[in-house]
């Protein structure tokens, strides 16, 4: 495994986009960075009933629901390794928008989703590429990323498992089987630690992998520029609607899941609480 050294930037320069690189204090002016903490978000005074990961949801997961409030105590008491990942936090809570700032990325792109991943210490997010360009922002904690560049596609091992807008890896990066991933060795890894106020660019298409060092809450911005949001939004959106009606990859996705009398939900929904896991492959 070659590992790689980051380079770093004082700024994020939407020029580049060829290669990730580092931008340290990139958010220590946020009212987010400052003011947020797991109590914090604890306290937000909501009942909202969130989906949490156990596993990697690249690989095989269970679905924990739970209230918002008493995943954030979990994470708080160590007591939890779910995960609250690709979480639509400024959707739940709006009025959070303004503890962010986002004018720049706004400004050089037609498209941008913003989303949050809270979790543990040990938190992963498999090996994916996705579609857009991202960055990730580190609000509290600090986060191992491994990243490969998409010249090496083919030493990868695509998997066919549906996500939006996002392309899933088969290998484990904690657990290399070489029987069934021999030319992953060949795979040039850039690794990246990602501390607190700090801001991560990574480009369309690069592979990357996550590993919480500490309880973590990040911050991630996906955007689109004219040309790359009509081309992947045309795909997209037709194996969405396909896939939501059961008519592409129906059991083999990462989006939905299913209840034990068989019933098919999204990941993102909440389902009631007497149903503690449900279990996919």
């Amino acid at each position: 495994m070659n590992l790689q050294t980051i380079k770093t930037e004082d700024k994020i320069d939407f020029k580049n986009k060829n290669e990730p690189y580092l931008v340290k204090n990139y958010a220590k002016n946020w009212k987010a960075y400052k003011d947020w903490s797991f109590e914090y978000l604890k306290n937000l005074n909501s009942d909202l009933s969130v989906n949490t990961i156990l596993g990697n949801y690249s690989e095989k997961m269970e679905i924990v629901p739970l209230k918002f409030k008493d995943y954030i105590e979990k994470v708080i008491s160590q007591e939890t390794k779910s995960y609250l990942a690709v979480f639509h936090l400024f959707k739940a809570f709006p009025q959070l928008k303004e503890h962010i700032n986002y004018e720049n990325v706004k400004k050089n792109s037609v498209h941008c989703n913003i989303l949050s991943w809270i979790g543990p210490k040990g938190a992963i997010t498999g090996f994916h590429a996705d579609w857009s360009e991202n960055i990730n922002i580190s609000i509290k904690g600090k986060k191992n990323f491994y990243l490969v560049s998409p010249k090496y596609n083919e030493f990868m091992y695509p998997s066919k498992k549906f996500e939006r807008a996002t392309i899933l890896s088969n290998v484990n990066l904690k657990d290399v089987d070489e029987n069934k991933f021999p030319l992953f060795k060949k795979a040039k890894i850039t690794k990246v630690i990602l501390e607190e106020g700090d801001a991560l660019y990574i480009p369309r298409g690069w592979w990357h992998y996550a590993e919480s060092l500490t309880p973590t809450i990040n911050v991630s911005f996906h955007y689109w520029n004219l040309f790359n949001f009509f081309r992947d939004m045309v795909i997209e959106i037709s194996k969405m609607l396909l896939h939501n009606i059961g008519l592409y990859k129906k059991y083999n996705c990462t989006c939905h899941s299913y209840n034990e009398k068989g019933e098919r939900f999204v990941r993102s929904k909440f389902m009631p609480q007497n149903i503690l896991k449900i279990k996919r492959d």
